[in-house]
Order: C-alpha cells, then structure tokens, then sequence
C-alpha cells in the first residue's frame, strides 16, 4: 500500500475562534455542526489538496499535523515506536475511520487513519448512482425528469387528451384525403 496524506488537522485552545480565523482567511467552508463542534474544512479546491479539520486541542496546547492513511494502526504505530518515535494516541474509531497518533523522534506529532471501505465504497456506488440517474443515456436531463414528464403525460386533463384525439383524427383524415386526392 502507498501512504497517501489524506487529511490534515489544526488542534487549538479556542476552535472556534481558530475556525473563524481560517474562514476569513483563506474562504474556506468549515462545518462545526457535530457534537465536538469539530470543524470539517472543505477547503473548496476540485481535484488538488487535501481537506481537513479544526477541533478543540485535548492537550491543551495548541499543534498542527497530518494523516497519513495505512492499513492498520495500530502496528503503525509499533513501528513508530520501534524506530524511535512514541505512541500520543491509540487507535480509535470514529463513524469510518480508524485513527492514531504519534510524535516522531523530534516530536512532531503525525496521525495515522484507516478508512472503512466498506462505507466508502457505498458512498461512492451510491454516488455513481445519483450521476447515472442524472443521464437518461442521451443526456437531455435527469430519469427522474424523465419519469416525471411519462407521468405528467399520462396524467394529462381531459381537454389536452381531447385535444390530442382531435389532432391524430385531423392527420389521418388528411392523410386519407391526400391518397384519395392521387388516386
């Protein structure tokens, strides 16, 4: 596996007077709006960066890091340890992630995550989804669109089916006349 930095993360005194800080700063959109009031940051770039988070430091100091994602942690973590470094937090898991953390032999703290797959791949099947559901496989508007005009139609006030019949009645009795008329 390659270790991909997948997240990075501002641990301060005061987070929310820190989230403030860096929405007015560099404009990015900060949701809080979780039980810890951690703020996940989308830092609103398509396609380059990463995103992160601002949450309340259960140090009490303030400090900056990284994730780096791997498979599992926990013997990260050993190997951390094993090559100098030391253990500042257990594995633990929140919704689908798996996370840790340690100080490397000069004491930069570096966190470790694990992804359950499992979620994200059923987000993303679902998002594959929503996009396919998008097309009609023409690309003229949404299935949904589409269903929705069958069933306007087929839902369609006596006058316009009236309207209707009278129209296909016209084109068959011109067409009519129009063979008679060669004949």
């Amino acid at each position: 596996m390659a270790y991909p930095v997948t997240h990075f993360e501002i641990n301060a005194q005061d987070a929310a007077a820190t989230q403030k800080f860096y929405k007015d700063l560099f404009g990015w959109g900060i949701d809080a709006n979780n039980p810890d009031n951690y703020g996940v940051i989308d830092t609103k770039n398509k396609g380059t960066g990463i995103n992160g988070g601002i949450g309340a430091s259960q140090q009490g100091r303030s400090w900056v890091t990284f994730y780096v994602e791997c498979d599992d942690p926990a013997a990260t973590l050993a190997k951390a340890e094993r090559l100098g470094g030391r253990r500042v937090m257990e594995p633990m898991e929140s919704m689908n992630v798996t996370y840790a953390l340690f100080a490397d032999p000069e004491g930069n703290v570096i966190g470790l995550a694990k992804m359950d797959r499992t979620q994200e791949q059923q987000r993303e099947q679902e998002q594959e989804q929503k996009t396919r559901s998008r097309s009609n496989g023409n690309g003229n508007g949404t299935a949904a669109r589409g269903r929705a005009k069958s069933t306007t139609t087929a839902k369609a006030s006596p006058k316009r089916a009236t309207a209707r019949k009278r129209t296909t009645a016209k084109k068959s009795t011109t067409r009519s006349r129009s063979k008679r008329s060669r004949g």
